[in-house]
């Protein structure tokens, strides 16, 4: 922030001083004027004469007077060309940590008298600091030179007047410098970052000059302040490791093919690494083909690969002289992978990367268990457990342009599909007490965990469309896992991703830890129960509303595994047939009325008859549900009007009959004034209830 009596853009400040008058031409100039100056000189003359030799009397001239006027001025500039608006601050100035960092202004006497000066390198403890920092810059000597006001070396008669002030030398910190008018001092010094400081970590200090003149008159305005800032410049390593995500581990040479790119990240504080090392440890269970730096490939510019042994496993190194802000390098090969050592389930490795880099100096060649301090400075590594050394904490892991990721690799032997398609049974309109259940499993026959949050499984249960009256419930279903070795079983409910929906996920969060430690095990089996429902509604309020007797809609089952070396997705078509009664009415000519006819001689086709002859109508109700799946009907009630045959025949009091195949029901045979009627059957699946009576033909005679 500055004083407010500061014009920001105007930072050479000035201060005059002149006998009742000031010069205050800019807003830089402090607010209250200086009035100072040396006594007024008065000068009178006199004449004294002789008229024929008699004196006389002397004769003073009238008083002329000269005011001298004093004028006291002078500006504090940095000349450091950092972009910003004005001369009196010097912002983001390169540091390195343990380095210094110079700085450099002009002191110029633009009055008109000589003029003294004290000198102060400070911390950060002026008003005027615009910057929060992370730590001072201190005191330093400063170093200057006295030349003219346009940097031309001194007159000789300005070298005779400085008197016992030298041209140049060094001021420590409180130490006075006394300017000729129309003289500068050029100042720098030297302000020093400490070794511990990280990139982007910003320092502030400020050079001040305190005019004698002005603190002998009391004038506000008697320092000026100048601002210097730091910020640590270093390489910020953005390191992106791949690898192949999946290797089958029953081929002949499974190998993992692996690219490092390390990018020297653009930020506000970056520099250019010199002289990095590029290293790559390989896990266990990991080795290059041939062993040698043949079998590394470096683009994007020139780097030098070695191979060295670590902890006796195979360690790349490679070594980049030069790797400017926004550049990158890319290191490619191919390792071999030892089976043996991954045969657990849902077994992995993690390559990681590190980047190696000095303040000063080389790095390579890197021992094999490098010194803070000795080997390196900076350390970024895509090892998360590995704190990177002097990188911010926005630049940092997880967060901004110097985020690193490793190489994964997993390894697996997965198989796990769903099966055991079904057939079921529904009513025309089941409402919820007959709805069909069908029993999908999923079946676990590889090695490693299923239905985990590393190897997630979605199913779906889709309806086949092809039948708008039969559909699968939607929202929870049943499942029943049945551990591998027969253990025993357990039974929970699988809730849809979206409520009410039918997709479902299988994961370490939607089954129980207790029952699912490693989710699906191998050899473990889980049985997905869901439900098909038929009709619009319970009791159909017309004929569309429910589903026709006789037709089928099927379901599709379709589990899709995910996550590390997912298997092809697998289905299974479950098929609902629609069930219910079916009503065929039959007729056979009796001509004698004797009430006897063969049953062949029914036919649901027109017949012939004559006047006073007679007709038995058979009505059969088949419960048309199989006797594996189906499920009766109860409460039949069989109904035949009296006005469908009125108009020509009669019926035959006493002749309304009924029956029914074994293990059903008959109903009771009654006649109303408007129906024949057979009522209460019970019908068990492929059972048939039988309703006759016989009519006689009219005679119109």
């Amino acid at each position: 922030m500055k004083s407010n009596t500061f014009n920001y853009s105007l930072l050479a400040v000035g201060v005059a001083a002149v006998m009742g008058v000031s010069t205050g031409a800019n807003a830089a100039t402090p607010a209250n004027a200086v009035t100072a100056g040396a006594a007024p000189i008065n000068n009178v003359a006199t004449a004294s004469y002789s008229v024929a030799g008699v004196s006389q009397p002397s004769v003073t001239s009238n008083t002329v007077t000269v005011n001298v006027s004093e004028t006291a001025n002078f500006a504090l500039t940095s000349t450091v060309d950092d972009g910003s608006i004005g001369d009196d601050t010097a912002i983001n100035q390169t540091a390195t940590p343990g380095g210094t960092t110079t700085f450099t202004h002009n002191l110029t006497n633009t009055g008109n008298v000589t003029d003294t000066y004290t000198i102060n390198t400070t911390g950060n403890d002026s008003s005027l600091v615009t910057a929060t920092p992370d730590y001072p810059l201190g005191t330093a000597p400063v170093a200057f030179t006295i030349v003219q006001a346009d940097g031309t070396p001194l007159t000789s008669a300005q070298v005779t007047a400085l008197g016992t002030q030298a041209q140049t030398g060094t001021l420590t910190n409180g130490s006075t410098i006394r300017l000729q008018p129309g003289t500068r001092a050029n100042l720098s010094y030297e302000a020093a970052t400490p070794d511990n400081r990280n990139g982007n970590d910003k320092g502030v200090g400020t050079l001040t000059a305190t005019s004698t003149f002005f603190t002998a008159n009391n004038a506000p305005g008697a320092t000026l302040v100048n601002e210097n800032q730091t910020i640590v410049r270093l390489p910020t390593f953005k390191i992106v490791k791949t690898a192949t995500s999946t290797v089958d581990l029953t081929v002949a040479n499974p190998q993992i093919a692996y690219s490092i790119v390390v990018t020297n990240a653009t930020t506000d504080y970056s520099a250019a690494a010199t002289d990095i090392v590029i290293r790559d440890v390989l896990p266990v269970g990991l080795s290059l083909p041939n062993g040698t730096a043949s079998d590394v490939t470096v683009t994007g510019g020139a780097g030098t690969a070695t191979i060295s042994t670590v902890g006796g496993r195979q360690a790349i190194n490679v070594a980049v002289a030069n790797l400017a802000v926004g550049a990158s390098r890319t290191i490619t090969f191919t390792v071999n992978v030892d089976r043996d050592q991954f045969t657990s389930a849902n077994s992995s490795v993690t390559n990681n990367a590190e980047v190696y880099d000095k303040f000063v100096g080389p790095v390579s060649p890197l021992p094999a268990n490098p010194v803070l301090g000795t080997d390196y400075d900076i350390l970024d590594s895509t090892d998360s457990t590995i704190g990177p050394t002097r990188i911010p904490d926005d630049a940092g892991e997880g967060n901004g342009a110097g985020i690193d990721s490793p190489g994964v690799t997993n390894f697996t032997r997965r198989a796990v599909v769903v099966s055991n398609p079904t057939t079921r049974e529904v009513p025309p309109a089941s409402g919820t007490a007959s709805q069909a259940t069908h029993s999908t499993l999923i079946t676990n026959s590889g090695q490693d965990g299923e239905g985990t949050n590393a190897n997630p499984l979605t199913f779906t249960i889709a309806d086949g469309g092809n039948n708008g009256a039969v559909r699968p419930v939607t929202g929870p279903v049943s499942a029943t896992y049945t551990p591998p070795g027969n253990g025993a079983p357990v039974t929970i409910t699988l809730q849809p991703t979206v409520a009410d929906g039918n997709t479902y996920t299988l994961n370490s969060t939607t089954l129980p830890t207790a029952q699912f430690p490693n989710g699906i095990a191998p050899g473990g089996t889980l049985e997905i129960n869901y439900n098909v429902s038929s009709g619009n509604v319970a009791a159909p309020a017309t004929v569309a509303d429910a589903a026709a007797v006789g037709s089928t809609e099927t379901s599709v089952v379709t589990l899709t595994p995910a996550g590390i070396n997912a298997p092809a997705a697998t289905t299974v078509t479950d098929t609902t047939n629609v069930r219910g009664l079916t009503l065929v009415k039959s007729q056979a000519l009796d001509a004698t009325c004797s009430g006897t006819v063969a049953a062949s001689t029914f036919v649901g086709t027109a017949i012939d008859a004559e006047p006073d002859q007679c007709v038995i109508y058979r009505i059969q109700a088949t419960n048309t549900s199989s006797a594996a799946l189906g499920f009766n009907l109860n409460d039949l009630t069989i109904s035949d009007l009296l006005s469908n045959f009125s108009a020509g025949a009669d019926l035959v009091a006493g002749s309304p009959a009924t029956s029914a195949t074994a293990s059903s029901t008959a109903g009771i045979a009654s006649t109303t004034s408007t129906a024949v009627l057979g009522t209460n059957y019970t019908l068990v699946p492929q059972g048939v209830g039988t309703l006759t009576f016989k009519i006689k033909i009219k005679n119109a005679r």
